[in-house]
């Protein structure tokens, strides 16, 4: 396709974006990068036909159908001008992003060359983010020269560079951390009590954490709720960005979004809920994705990013909808009620027993990590927004164990260990429960094992 058939750059990038509306995301296009009228309301057009439908073509003739004929009559003269190609595409893309810039740059560069009564009063810093951006948009239409660009695993290798906590052994530096856990069990309390801790540098759980500008973008909870709790908490030092403010928070799937980039670089930013943080279907692995996506680019900027999100009631152990939500996660942080005596979950309505003092909670990875698993079991004060860490269930099941072997369990095989289990120890009801207790207390060193006839095991001290 070329110009010289009477087609600006914009109605050419208009009929790419008809024929593969995917390229809208692909490419970023924005809606303010379209200076005519016309074009801008065709982009419009567009990107509501993608976002809603996510159709793999647009045909304009639907459009003038829908009764949009303005938009639709126009979008259908553009047909037969498309790129054959996203390379294509690409080539004309990057040549329609540099005219905005170049005028917008020539304009400044006079407005200085009229305001400036001598040379030595110009200030390059005045133009500096046109000037880089057009560099930017430069480079990005070279060759593409592999040599220049990828890197062997020696050179790798010798780079400064290695996995940092932001929270200890839960919240990796640079990371897309997804915290799930059922509605009302306290993420959020939990969430502002990382948040404190991070933004003053103390230790949470008497985990070290690394001290970082921490940003809260909360849509979901209400305004005066929020504000009581960062009272009774004392936070001071982490930033809040809340949807009842004059501005609101965007949401991550709407072209806004890119306002998230403007905030500092460097810091712990938390979203507050995912639900609340998208106009997508949860269970679309594409919304999913397209959220998820996003965040990483945020990562990207030397950003730690925690994505707060809730669990379907089936099940505590999995974040909702789509599996991309872990899937595309670097870290989740599982964050559920448990018995004490036992690691099943509380199936009872959270809400009435959310401010029990004696409730317990597992916390830490979930199923998916690329770092190390850790878990932690705590318990929570409500009223204060404190955070203490608790003796894990399964490790006071190995040693009371371990003390009856030591004594009248001598030589006794796993039946007979379970049935005094089943009597002497809470939530031991269940043979499977006490067999595992037995193996980590094996693989930990706890006690001996010699084994029997018909594969019977039977355990004694180690000493």
């Amino acid at each position: 396709m070329s110009e010289a058939k009477g087609k600006t750059l914009g109605e050419i990038i208009l009929a790419g974006l008809m024929e593969k509306p995917s390229r809208i995301d692909t490419f970023k296009v924005r809606d303010p990068q379209f200076e005519d009228r016309q074009e801008r309301a065709a982009i419009a057009v567009l990107r509501a036909e993608w976002e809603n439908k996510k159709p793999e073509r647009i045909d304009p003739e639907l459009i003038k159908a829908a009764g949009n004929d303005g938009d639709g009559e126009y979008l259908c003269g553009l047909r037969g001008y498309e790129p054959t190609s996203d390379e294509e595409f690409g080539i004309y893309f990057r040549r329609f992003q540099e005219g905005p810039v170049k005028k917008s740059l020539v304009r400044k560069l006079d407005a200085l060359a009229r305001s400036k009564a001598d040379i030595e009063d110009f200030d390059i810093e005045e133009i500096r983010p046109e000037w880089a951006e057009l560099e930017r948009l430069e480079q990005a239409g070279r060759t593409f020269e592999p040599d220049k660009v990828l890197m062997t695993g020696a050179e790798m290798q010798v780079l400064d560079i290695h996995v940092d906590w932001v929270l200890d052994k839960l919240i990796p530096e640079r990371s897309l951390t997804l915290i799930y856990g059922p509605g009302g069990v306290g993420k959020t309390f939990l969430a502002l009590a990382i948040a404190k801790a991070v933004s003053t540098g103390a230790p949470f759980l008497g985990l070290a954490t690394k001290q970082k500008p921490v940003f809260y973008i909360d849509r979901e909870n209400p305004w005066p709720m929020l504000i009581d709790r960062v009272r009774k908490m004392d936070i001071r030092d982490a930033r809040f960005w809340h949807l009842s403010f004059a501005e609101q928070p965007p949401k991550i799937d709407v072209p806004e979004w890119e306002i998230y980039k403007s905030l500092p670089t460097g810091g712990l930013v938390f979203f507050d809920s995912g639900r609340a943080c998208h106009e997508g279907d949860e269970n679309s692995s594409q919304d999913a994705a397209l959220v998820m996506n996003r965040l990483k680019e945020l990562r990207e900027r030397d950003n730690t990013i925690a994505l707060l999100h809730h669990t379907p009631r089936s099940s505590e152990r999995t974040a909702k909808g789509s599996t991309a939500w872990e899937d595309l996660s670097d870290q989740t942080l599982a964050f559920h009620r448990v018995r004490r005596g036992s690691l099943r979950e509380i199936k009872e309505e959270i809400d009435a027993a959310e401010f029990d003092p004696d409730a317990l909670y597992h916390f830490g990875t979930g199923r998916k990590t690329r770092y190390e698993p850790a878990k932690f079991y705590i318990t929570a004060n409500f009223d204060t927004g404190e955070f203490a860490l608790a003796d894990d269930p399964a490790a006071l099941i190995v040693n009371a164990l371990a003390e009856y072997i030591a004594g009248e369990g001598n030589g006794k095989n796993q039946t007979e260990i379970h049935k005094w289990a089943n009597e002497n120890i809470e939530g031991c009801s269940r043979k499977n429960k006490v067999v595992a207790a037995l193996n980590r207390g094996t693989r930990e060193g706890r006690w001996r094992v010699h084994p029997g006839l018909r594969g019977a095991k039977y355990y004694e001290p180690t000493t």
